[in-house]
């Protein structure tokens, strides 16, 4: 469960960062509009959903496996008040991810013919990517332990592998790197 507090209208925007989930697919079922959507180069708000429906988002797994056919969909939650209102309401949302498991579940590209190339690396693992992005995660949300913190700012110097977006990209294969995962 996870719950955005009202707050004042005039505080910090978004509510939560931008970001692609981990894992093969992600359930939403929201209480009020915020999400939005990163579509056709524009963020795309959300339209409010009727109770007892969910919004469903790919993630990074799915878009590794899919060999990019299905895009792991960047999203954040912004403020959403209404005009002349003084405090942006309580958000809540109900949220369901849905990934492998296992850190040695291979994450091989399904690849649909024999001429289609592949854009990941072979042999990648879920827990190789796993423990990449939970660093990033932790971030963005502000919680990195100092040894992650001095591990991340080591991985930023030496491999510029600032967000999640940068952690796949060094995943993809060299002759698909240039095209195969859009920044966010």
């Amino acid at each position: 469960m996870v719950d955005y507090y009202a707050r004042p209208t005039e505080a910090p925007a978004p509510r939560c960062g931008e970001h692609r989930d981990f894992g093969s697919f992600t359930l939403i079922f929201a209480d009020r509009p915020g999400l939005q959507v990163f579509l056709d180069g524009e963020w795309k708000s959300v339209a409010p959903l009727s109770p007892g429906t969910a919004i469903l988002l790919f993630g990074w797994v799915t878009q590794i496996r899919s060999n990019d056919r299905i895009s792991a969909a960047p999203h954040r939650v912004v403020n959403d008040a209404t005009d002349g209102a003084t405090t942006v309401p309580r958000r809540t949302a109900a949220v369901l991810f849905c990934a492998p498991k296992m850190a040695t579940t291979p994450l091989e590209p399904v690849l649909l013919h024999e001429n289609e190339t592949r854009n990941y690396i072979a042999g990648l693992k879920v827990g190789q990517l796993r423990g990449n992005m939970r660093r990033k995660w932790n971030k963005r949300e502000g919680m990195l332990s100092q040894g992650d913190r001095e591990l991340e700012l080591a991985e930023i110097m030496v491999q510029k592998l600032v967000t999640q977006d940068d952690v796949v990209r060094m995943m993809a294969t060299t002759s698909s790197r240039a095209c195969s995962v859009q920044t966010s």
